[in-house]
């Protein structure tokens, strides 16, 4: 009997490790994403690498490269060329309520977990990638940075109210 208390306490201790795991690499992934989002929006808007994690003049073209690259692997399935938002922008759908056109454009989206499952694995992959190219110092001076980067953009990583979904795309499909 102790036996088994023992262990379907050690379970539960287990699964809630494992939820707490996946809330933190979640909200890692947002972070992630704020910082690239706005660090590419910074830079085609200035030409420069406002608040640099310590990249050099020799690596900057390197590592803007690297960050095009995890935008477009996060924002895949949402960004502009999306089916979702040429959906959304398509004047033939504009017979429909706008209430309609945002439900079925963002249905065009995978199921919310396969998204968080995705964009958890596009975070761990960014990280390995900045650590592996550019080292751990610029990794966690990132880490730092991105608690503070500001985006109006976001990743679809929770379920959206009507006006959420309608606003996420209005700012994604420009």
């Amino acid at each position: 009997m102790n036996r088994t208390i023992c262990t379907s306490l050690v379970f539960c201790l287990l699964c809630s490790l494992s939820v707490a795991n996946a809330q933190e690499d979640i909200v890692s992934a947002n972070l992630s994403f704020n910082y690239i989002s706005s660090t590419l929006q910074t830079f085609r808007a200035s030409g420069r690498l406002v608040n640099n994690p310590g990249i050099d003049g020799a690596d900057l073209e390197h590592f803007i490269a690297l960050l095009e690259d995890s935008y477009q692997a996060f924002s895949r399935s949402f960004n502009s060329d999306s089916a979702m938002c040429k959906f959304y922008r398509d004047p033939e759908n504009g017979r429909m309520t706008i209430e309609e056109r945002a439900e079925l454009s963002f249905s065009f989206l995978r199921d919310l977990q396969a998204r968080i499952v995705q964009f958890m694995e596009v975070d761990a992959e960014f990280q390995e990638a900045v650590e592996e190219q550019f080292g751990s110092i610029l990794l966690r001076n990132i880490n730092a940075a991105k608690l503070n980067s500001v985006s109006y953009q976001r990743l679809p990583s929770s379920e959206f109210d009507e006006a959420a979904t309608i606003n996420f795309l209005d700012a994604m499909c420009v």
